[in-house]
């Protein structure tokens, strides 16, 4: 073959191989034709079917094809359908137009519902679609979270003449918002996950409008933990039952809007309402479902029935290395419907951008520790270019001169210094240089004591970050008696926690009262302790070794030495008659057990995350002769587990076992009491014990006790007007007096050995805001310790729930 023909058939090879590989590119934005609102998820079908997509969050399209576009159709729910000619055009932006009238949605119940086939299919492929289910991942984020606000809707402001003081106000808002936003924040983090519950998240970058040096990054948490394969999903603190969740067509309407076929896939988009009628927390929305794998290819979610938090979700999944359906991007609108800033109703915007996905890391559990958030110590200073390259676009000048104009801002009223201030706050200690005050000294009330006004201080990390020394001082307005102590604690080994302390106390505890290592009260939900009638006094020495062994066990052992002085009528019946002193010496060891647990480290300080799974005490304490006891010789063992448990149908159940046991001498401040919670002076709910009980009513050397509550959320009880959460409470609780206790001749105390009965039924937030709520719970007591008057079993108290 001649040079030429060969040459010639190369360049015909080589120009027919250029023209099979040649991509064809469009791409653009498509917004709302009245708002000019960017609309997400809009469908983008090419040359009727021969491939598509659909409009990211910030609607937003790239299509290529092998294949010449002749043709676009843009369509989406609520907006009348377009088709648009790409001719040699590369960037087509479309504006849609809501429809001008729609019918309304009809429902037919009798006949086959078209989209209960899809529905029941995307539910039948859950797991396989779950993200959690994958063995193992890692990605990056870049996170945004804007605060700003939307405009007054009834307000004329045209006439600036006759504004009132208070219109002016609104129009001096709207000229601001119209220039920047309220708040800005954003964030770049690292996520890794190894099943079944290793989790681990490092903020790499962050930057927070107004301040210099931010101990905080957003974090997509709630946008991410969102699960519409899961049948309960967290949607913000609050559980709703999910359009995908078994038997979710009898509770919910769907309505298949339209099928869009993309080359040898369709896309389904349903949306879905609860039922009119039906009570339960449901959400409303569209679903985007991919006949491939019948998977959920976009979600739009929100709330349904909630008048006091406005909450929408959005969530976009694209299939990773042709595998496995992955979140790609995440968006989060919250409103707060009660709140308004000069005329104005704020509201949070959050958005996720989820990049790097790996399905396949090779991580070990060694790679994870107890810390699943965390903060790089440089995070608040990365260099521009780390941000460029993972915004999916650059800054709006909004943005820009929001972080201009808060930063300035910023460093003129010291914001830094203030947001220092607040972790202090939470950490309830204020520094002072090397020395930190506890703030949770400063004040208390109990019916014993009155007011107690005190002061407390500890050395902090300027001094020392492995030891600490401090001591506390207060006096109580009823008692009159002073209280005060001191303690002091070593770091040996920072890994593992592992910590020596010892303390001195001239303060008061409960008589009967139980003692469990690291469990830490609420002041917000267990307001037994200030409903105590009696205390005793006490000084008290202690040591004690302490430390994480394993990854979810906490262990602590101990020596503790103390006199005890009861206040008890029974003891001093006259008041010339000089109280009993029992000096006790006990040594300790125990545990605390929480699968799953995980801490995050923000705010300059390490908080607990809750946990799915029951917490479980326990302790072991042996009574010696030693120390200048009286003698007293026994063996004690406490048990505590308690958990929370979540249903579809019946709501949450929150479950608390205690139990104890005594064998021995012991003294009676040893017993245990009957964990009373009543008290005639006090009504309120205090959330643990007997709520009918009087603290001190019974005593035992052996106890058993359920506390059982069943939270119904609004299910039985929905109107317009009146949705308080309905609460059915059951507790029950046994305990014996076996052995003979000196101290208590000739007095003969009841103990519960024959059960104690009390059930109770609450309505929550009758009165609520978007965080909070006031309600009234009434609880009667029964059995064979029911007293002789009915009137006299019932007790009224007011319920107090917080939202976080």
């Amino acid at each position: 073959m001649p040079v030429r023909h060969l040459l010639l058939l190369l360049y015909l090879c080589l120009h027919s191989a250029m023209a099979t590989a040649q991509v064809y590119a469009v791409q653009g934005t498509v917004r709302d034709a009245n708002t000019r609102e960017r609309l997400p998820f809009v469908s983008i079908v090419v040359n009727e079917g021969e491939t598509g997509t659909t409009s990211n969050l910030e609607g937003q399209y790239q299509i290529r094809h092998s294949r010449p576009i002749t043709s676009l159709r843009f369509s989406y729910v609520g907006y009348t359908a377009q088709t648009a000619i790409p001719d040699s055009l590369s960037q087509i932006d479309m504006a849609l137009y809501p429809a001008a009238a729609q019918l309304k949605e009809v429902v037919i119940r009798s006949g086959v519902n078209p989209a209960h086939r899809i529905i029941q299919l995307a539910n039948q492929n859950r797991d396989r679609n779950r993200p959690e289910n994958i063995p193992a991942y890692t990605y990056r984020t870049y996170n945004k979270f804007i605060l700003t606000a939307n405009p007054p809707e009834d307000l004329d402001l045209s006439d600036t003449l006759n504004l009132s003081p208070e219109d002016s106000s609104t129009l001096r808002m709207r000229d601001l918002l119209a220039k920047q936003h309220l708040f800005l924040m954003e964030s770049i983090t690292d996520y890794a996950h190894l099943s079944p519950n290793f989790s681990k998240e490092t903020i790499l970058a962050t930057r927070v409008s107004g301040l210099q040096q931010p101990s905080f990054g957003v974090v997509a948490a709630e946008a991410r933990e969102f699960s519409v394969y899961d049948d309960m999903p967290v949607f913000f603190g609050k559980r709703y039952l999910s359009p995908l969740s078994n038997g979710s067509i009898r509770r919910y309407d769907f309505v298949l809007q339209e099928a869009a076929v993309v080359g040898q896939d369709t896309v389904f988009i349903i949306s879905y309402a609860p039922q009119q009628g039906k009570n339960f927390d449901g959400l409303k929305g569209l679903l985007y479902i991919n006949s491939d794998g019948w998977a959920v290819q976009n979600v739009v979610a929100e709330s349904y029935a909630d008048d006091k938090r406005g909450l929408k979700l959005q969530q976009q999944f694209v299939k990773v290395d042709n595998r496995q359906w992955f979140p790609s991007e995440l968006d989060v609108e919250i409103t707060v419907q009660q709140i308004y800033m000069r005329g104005h109703q704020p509201y949070g915007h959050i958005r996720t951008y989820i990049t790097n996905v790996n399905l396949s890391p090779p991580l070990r559990r060694s790679d994870f520790g107890i810390i699943a958030l965390e903060q790089r110590p440089d995070a608040w200073r990365q260099p521009e270019q780390l941000w460029q390259q993972y915004r999916p676009d650059s800054l709006s000048s909004k943005e820009q001169v929001t972080y201009q104009r808060l930063d300035s801002v910023g460093r003129e009223q010291k914001l830094d210094r203030t947001i220092r201030t607040m972790e202090y706050l939470m950490a309830k200690q204020i520094p002072v240089g090397p020395i930190s005050l506890d703030l949770n000294r400063l004040f208390k009330v109990s019916r014993f004591e009155g007011m107690r006004l005190g002061i407390g201080a500890h050395t902090n990390n300027l001094l020392s970050e492995r030891f600490t020394v401090g001591g506390y001082w207060g006096y109580g307005l009823r008692d009159k008696e002073y209280k005060y102590g001191a303690d002091a604690t070593i770091v040996l080994h920072k890994p593992s926690e592992f910590t020596l302390s010892a303390a001195f106390a001239e303060d008061v505890d409960e008589p009967g009262g139980r003692r469990l290592p690291f469990r830490e009260r609420s002041l917000l939900r267990d307001l037994r302790p200030a409903i105590l009638n009696h205390l005793d006094y006490s000084t008290q020495r202690s040591v004690a070794l302490s430390g994480r062994m394993l990854r979810f066990v906490q262990l602590q052992a101990g020596l503790r030495q103390e006199q005890r002085r009861p206040t008890l009528p029974l003891f001093a019946p006259d008041s010339d008659v000089r109280l009993p002193e029992f000096n006790i010496t006990e040594a300790t060891v125990g545990m605390r057990f929480a699968y799953g647990e995980q801490y995050m480290q923000l705010f300059n300080r390490t908080m607990p995350m809750s946990t799915p799974y029951p917490v479980l005490w326990l302790q072991y304490t042996q009574g010696i002769d030693a120390l200048n006891s009286d003698g007293y010789t026994y063996n004690k063992l406490d048990l505590r587990a308690e958990g929370t448990f979540r249903q579809r149908s019946l709501g949450e159940t929150t479950v608390t076992l205690a139990g104890g046991l005594l064998q021995g001498d012991a003294p009676f401040v040893s017993l245990y009491n009957g964990y009373g919670s009543y008290s005639s002076t006090y009504n309120v709910y205090a959330g643990e014990g007997f709520e009918t009980m009087r603290p001190y009513e019974f005593f035992s050397d052996r106890y058993a006790a359920l506390f059982l509550s069943q939270d119904l959320g609004k299910r039985l009880l929905r109107t317009k007007f009146f949705k308080p959460d309905l609460v059915l409470v059951q507790n029950i609780g046994i305990g014996d007096l076996r052995q003979p206790i000196p101290d208590l001749l000739p007095l003969e105390y009841p103990n519960m050995r024959k059960g104690f009965f009390e059930s109770g039924l609450m309505l929550n937030n009758v009165i609520s805001s978007a965080f909070s709520g006031v309600g009234v719970g009434a609880f009667y007591r029964y059995g064979p310790y029911a007293l002789p008057t009915a009137k006299d079993n019932l007790k009224l108290k007011l319920t107090a729930t917080i939202a976080f």
